[in-house]
């Protein structure tokens, strides 16, 4: 007997709780961002001058969108990050310096840098799909 994939789903979400996951508050809760308006704060990192026109967020498929959202949702965790290591900074001025603060500045600022490497390959990977997709439409 085969498993269907909400049934995977389902094992997988049941798993992630063990460890703490909460689902976010569904399709137009408070966790849902506004996806359209930051993608129009975003998608000029994606005009060229082959690509004159960067589609709206409305504008593009279930593909692209997806890529949009994996990328906006890595700006959206490196910015939380340097949150972080923000205050961790502050800290260190404020409480003094010491081993176990210097360390956990050093770790958040190991993450937050990762963060935007990850962000950066989003950006390529949308890239990418914008050639095969977006480019082909206004070709």
């Amino acid at each position: 007997m085969f498993a269907s994939p909400q049934r995977l789903i389902d094992g997988e979400i049941a798993e992630l709780k063990r460890f703490g996951y909460t689902p976010a508050l569904g399709p137009n809760g408070d966790a849902d961002p506004d996806w359209a308006g930051m993608w129009e704060l975003l998608k000029g990192d994606f005009a060229t001058v082959a690509r004159a026109h960067v589609p709206t967020y409305g504008e593009m498929t279930v593909w692209p969108q997806e890529g949009a959202r994996i990328y906006m949702r890595r700006r959206l965790l490196a910015d939380r990050l340097f949150e972080e290591v923000q205050s961790l900074y502050q800290r260190l001025h404020s409480d003094g310096i010491n081993g176990e603060l210097v360390e956990a500045y050093t770790l958040a600022r190991d993450a937050y840098e990762e963060a935007v490497m990850d962000f950066g390959k989003a950006r390529e990977t949308l890239e990418d799909i914008f050639t095969r997709t977006i480019d082909t439409q206004y070709a």
